[in-house]
């Protein structure tokens, strides 16, 4: 993944067992839950766009958000409101992941843009190891 590409999608849940067994079951996706927040990551593995689950806080708006790669949040920040949009949520540290902010462009849609802590995108759940079967003698 490089600056500029999609790489988190984060989905406003109610209930997080029917919500990944909706997901799992459906689109294959797998699970790592890190406290109050759910990672998820599809098929694709690390070439795929992966996100998370979580519960809004109360008066924090029921939306999926989008996170775009970028080098470094400031700059873009600073471009995004030079051209006609504003910053919703200031820079803040996922700790040991990265730091993320929220803008919305001109017409107001609101997006995450995502600095990793490494060269790699945020993180995502990783797939559980397949059961082995028993060996028949």
């Amino acid at each position: 993944m490089k600056a500029g590409d999609w790489c988190h999608v984060e989905l406003p849940i109610t209930d997080l067992e029917r919500s990944k067994r909706f997901y799992g079951e459906i689109f294959g996706w797998q699970f790592m839950t890190h406290g109050d927040y759910t990672l998820y990551s599809t098929p694709g593995g690390r070439e795929g766009v992966g996100g998370g689950l979580f519960h809004p806080p109360p008066g924090v708006p029921r939306a999926i958000v989008d996170y775009v790669l970028v080098d470094e949040i400031e700059p873009v920040v600073a471009k995004v409101e030079a051209r006609g949009g504003r910053l919703i949520n200031p820079k803040m540290e996922v700790h040991g992941a990265g730091w993320f902010a929220l803008v919305a462009d001109p017409d107001g849609n609101v997006f995450g843009i995502w600095k990793s802590a490494s060269s790699t995108p945020p993180p995502k759940a990783k797939a559980k190891p397949a059961k082995k079967k028993a060996k028949r003698k």
